[in-house]
């Protein structure tokens, strides 16, 4: 459990690097790609390539960036340069700067566009390049004073131009860098500072900040605030749904739990970081995570579900490199030594032996040290003393560099063991007496983080006393002087009352002297009141009694009036029908077929308008039509007028609709004409078909008439605006006469659509021909 504490404080004392550029959702990147495709070559255009590329870079900021990158910042170059569009010019080698950072040609295009933003006099953009140059640089500690100074130029530019949220985000990682250079205390300041500024700028995504200050609390030995801090920060990437890092603050919360020694809560949170890992398909961190929580298990004494773990997860997601190889490697030597498989043990031993010649391993102090270690540990499990010997002292030599005490005291304890097994007892005693001066030390340190946290504790707990203490003596003096201002106040109180009760008395004996003086007045006036009543009572009688003869005679009046005018509809009506007699009569004597087809459509206006009128005095409502029966019965005559019965189907969709005389008239001229040429024209002998007429509601005093068939269509070239015939001619007059919008089209057959609303008047000056 020691050489797994070990592991596990390296985690504590790191922070992941937070993607300068927010990464976008899904809907925002398809949004933003639909913009470019439908985007002029113009500024607009730079501004959203180069948001796309920097949000592809942050999305692969921890794996290999796609060519698609480039391919939108050289789009965007090229263009800034045709427009000669300077803000596009520095803005796309900062983006280029941004996917190279690690790269020679990153920091060269870093550091041109920060030359041009000065000679711009641009600051927000010279923020931007100073804090994208800090990240052309590792993160080692020799670098970490030039990074340092880079952050502070950043910080004052991006105060001077007022961008809280910018300005946070580089405190943070100035905080890092202070963290990594051993100065905690100063990475906390500049902590508390970011979060200040993401509060007054009412930023939510405040989780890398949170996160970082739990290591910083780790580091001074703030358990308490470290893991308040690591799981705000687990809440803070739940509720903004940034998952990028989910995977790292909760490994923040295992390692902080491991200060408590709570193994149960460690392997939560390292399992649950494993799951992240795996959702943002961060392959080889889970195999990291994998690796580490192998280790937890062997500490819980579960050998078997520890290299269960490490074979599924290594199928499962391959090692792309010699450092991922080597720590596989590593797990299943642990694994298979708990299990005593000691020949799969050796096996992987080779293959770690093998991976410390590749360059990478060989310069990573720290890596070479954990795998020195598990050599010799194997190696001593399997009595090959001298290899054993030989990798635990390299460990041992490793470790002085990299500083981790746990494994330190782990290598001197297997080279005792190693010492002992060939009788070398000088040497093992030396071992072990270091051992145990490592361990001495290490058990003393963590005795004063916890003596300190307990002194901390215990003061907490006094000032808390103190303050409740002091609470309570105050409140015993406010009660103290209640209860003397309530004595007071209730002697005044009583004066008070005792005054009120006096003056009351005196002043209901006045008011009731006043009272019966008034009540004799009223009584008078009382009495003439209802003589005064009286009279206009009798008054009211005489006018209501006149107002009901009034109402009677004009009862009879409007009677007599509607008889009229249903008696006027009706001869209007015969008249109607007199004058479609003589045209029949006269049609019978003409031979021409023109002429004789003029005089059957103009019979059959006729016969509409003597419907309307039949209409009219049939009903009780002689202002209205029922437009659903009018329209049913201009179409079931028109059919029978042309005697196609047989060969032509109708087909009526009419809302029950009830209109003005001064719309039904139009619209059942119209139906007339456009029905008649439908039967005339769209189906010509044999052919048969379907004719519909429609009327439908769409609005509160807005209607649709259609009329539409499935004949033979409208002649080649034929346009509606155009179009001289009398039929034609009439049914425009008529639309423009209700004030409606007429469209017709010919998709199989010919439907002419009429929408009109019956709130306009209509308009009578226009002629219809």
């Amino acid at each position: 459990m020691k050489y797994l504490l070990a592991l596990l404080f390296l985690v504590a004392l790191t922070s992941q690097a937070e993607p300068y550029y927010p990464i976008l959702s899904k809907t925002e990147v398809d949004g933003l790609r639909r913009q470019i495709g439908r985007s002029a070559p113009d500024t607009n255009r730079v501004k959203l390539l180069l948001q796309l590329s920097n949000d592809l870079s942050s999305r692969y900021y921890y794996m290999q960036k796609p060519d698609t990158i480039a391919v939108c910042i050289r789009q965007a170059q090229a263009l800034s340069n045709t427009l000669h569009y300077a803000g596009g010019q520095i803005d796309s080698d900062y983006a280029l700067g941004y996917l190279l950072r690690k790269d020679p040609g990153g920091r060269e295009a870093v550091l041109r566009a920060l030359a041009r933003s000065q000679q711009q006099h641009d600051q927000r953009r010279e923020a931007i390049g100073w804090y994208l140059l800090s990240e052309t640089y590792e993160k080692s500690m020799a670098l970490h004073p030039q990074r340092i100074r880079y952050f502070e130029q950043a910080i004052r530019l991006f105060g001077a131009v007022r961008d809280q949220v910018q300005e946070a985000r580089v405190l943070r990682e100035l905080a890092d860098a202070y963290l990594m250079q051993g100065k905690p205390a100063r990475a906390r300041e500049e902590l508390l500072r970011s979060l200040a500024l993401y509060k007054a700028a009412g930023y939510r995504k405040q989780h890398s900040s949170l996160d970082l200050l739990a290591a910083t609390n780790d580091a001074l030995g703030n358990y308490k605030d470290a893991l308040q801090y690591a799981l705000a920060a687990v809440a803070s990437a739940k509720r903004s749904q940034d998952t990028l890092l989910l995977c790292t603050y909760y490994m923040r919360v295992g390692a902080v739990y491991q200060q408590f020694d709570e193994r149960e809560k460690i392997l939560q949170y390292y399992r649950l970081a494993l799951r992240s890992a795996e959702a943002n398909h961060y392959s080889q961190t889970a195999l990291g995570l994998t690796s580490t929580i192998a280790r937890i298990l062997l500490a819980k004494n579960q050998p078997q579900a520890a290299l269960a773990l490490i074979l599924a997860k290594s199928k499962a997601y391959p090692p792309q490199d010699d450092y991922a190889r080597l720590a596989v490697a590593q797990g299943l030597v642990s694994c298979y030594l708990r299990t005593k498989q000691y020949d799969l043990a050796t096996a992987h031993c080779q293959q770690i032996e093998s991976y410390l010649k590749s360059k990478n391993v060989v310069d990573n102090t720290r890596v070479l040290h954990g795998a020195y270690l598990t050599l010799g540990a194997c190696y001593l499990a399997t009595k090959q003393y001298a290899k054993a010997r030989s990798y635990l002292t390299k460990s041992l030599a490793a470790g002085q560099v990299v500083l981790t005490r746990n494994s330190l005291a782990h290598a001197c304890l297997l080279l005792y063991k190693v010492d002992s097994a060939q009788g070398n007892l000088p040497s093992a005693i030396a071992y072990y007496k270091r051992y145990k001066a490592i361990n001495d030390s290490i058990f003393s340190e963590k005795n004063s983080k916890q003596m300190a946290a307990l002194q901390v504790q215990f003061d907490t707990e006094k000032r808390e006393q103190s303050i409740a203490l002091l609470t309570k003596q105050n409140q015993v003096q406010q009660l103290t002087i209640g209860q003397r201002e309530l004595q007071r106040n209730a002697m005044l109180g009583g004066a008070a009352l005792l005054v009120l009760v006096l003056g009351l008395g005196y002043n209901r004996y006045r008011l009731k002297q006043r009272s019966a003086h008034l009540l004799e007045q009223k009584q008078h006036a009382l009495e003439a009141q209802q003589a005064q009543t009286s009279r206009k009572n009798e008054e009211l009688e005489q006018v209501l009694r006149e107002k009901d003869q009034l109402l009677g005679e004009r009862q009879e009046l409007l009677v007599e009036k509607d008889w009229m005018l249903k008696e006027i509809h009706h001869r209007v009506k015969n008249n109607l029908q007199v004058v479609s007699s003589l045209l029949a009569t006269q049609s019978r004597h003409l031979l021409d077929p023109q002429a004789m087809a003029a005089i059957r459509e103009s019979q059959n206006r006729v016969q509409v308008m003597a419907l309307l009128h039949q209409k009219l005095y049939q009903t009780d409502n002689i202002g209205r039509v029922n437009m659903a029966e009018y329209s049913r019965e201009i179409v079931t005559y028109l059919v029978q007028s042309f005697d196609r019965q047989q060969s032509v189907q109708t087909k009526l969709e009419l809302a029950p609709i009830e209109l003005e005389t001064t719309v039904a008239t139009p619209l059942g001229l119209i139906i007339n004409e456009a029905v008649t040429n439908a039967l005339k024209h769209a189906f010509p002998p044999p052919r048969r078909g379907t004719l519909t007429v429609g009327l439908a509601c769409l609005a509160p005093q807005h209607y649709q008439l259609t009329i539409s068939d499935d004949g033979v269509g409208l002649p080649p070239g034929f346009d509606l605006k155009r179009s001289r015939s009398l039929g034609m001619v009439i049914i425009k007059g008529l639309s423009r006469q209700i004030d409606g919008q007429l469209t017709m089209s010919t998709a199989d057959g010919v439907c002419l659509s009429l929408q009109f609303d019956t709130s306009k008047k209509p308009v009578y000056a226009e002629a219809v021909a």
